[in-house]
């Protein structure tokens, strides 16, 4: 089995163990998410699946679905779109996303964390972190 089709069936899984149907809608969404070599928006890939298909609220409504069990992470952008892609790695990180363009980028290392251990010095519990950093890409210089 290839790495794609290996990550689509370990999001099947994680649908089936949440006890989620495996519905038609959601295995194409999930499709696509797999294939994609970047980060999407919804409205991205509610074109993708084809709109006279998929209505735009069920994309949503899946999305939300996916991220509550993990299958997916939800990337805020500084404008307020949110970006998806599926989750397969196996650490933390942030990404670099094109003010223009939206082209997000994984970055690797995570300095937030050893604020989050300060955090955990003084006291606090259950401590997050979410960064994202902004900029504009070479491309849309």
């Amino acid at each position: 089995m290839t790495e794609p089709e290996n990550k689509f069936e370990e999001a099947l899984s994680s649908l089936k163990r949440e006890r989620y149907r495996v519905t038609g809608p959601r295995k194409a969404l999930l499709k696509q998410l797999v294939d994609s070599d970047k980060p999407l928006a919804a409205e991205e890939l509610h074109a993708r699946l084809g709109p006279d298909t998929h209505d735009l609220v069920t994309v949503y409504r899946n999305l939300e679905t996916f991220e509550s069990i993990g299958i997916v992470i939800r990337i805020a952008t500084e404008s307020g779109k949110s970006l998806y892609e599926l989750n397969a790695e196996e650490h933390h990180y942030h990404h670099i996303i094109c003010r223009k363009c939206h082209r997000a980028e994984k970055l690797e290392h995570c300095e937030v964390e050893k604020l989050e251990q300060l955090a955990a010095k003084l006291g606090f519990t259950e401590v997050k972190h979410v960064l994202e950093l902004y900029g504009v890409c070479e491309a849309c210089r």
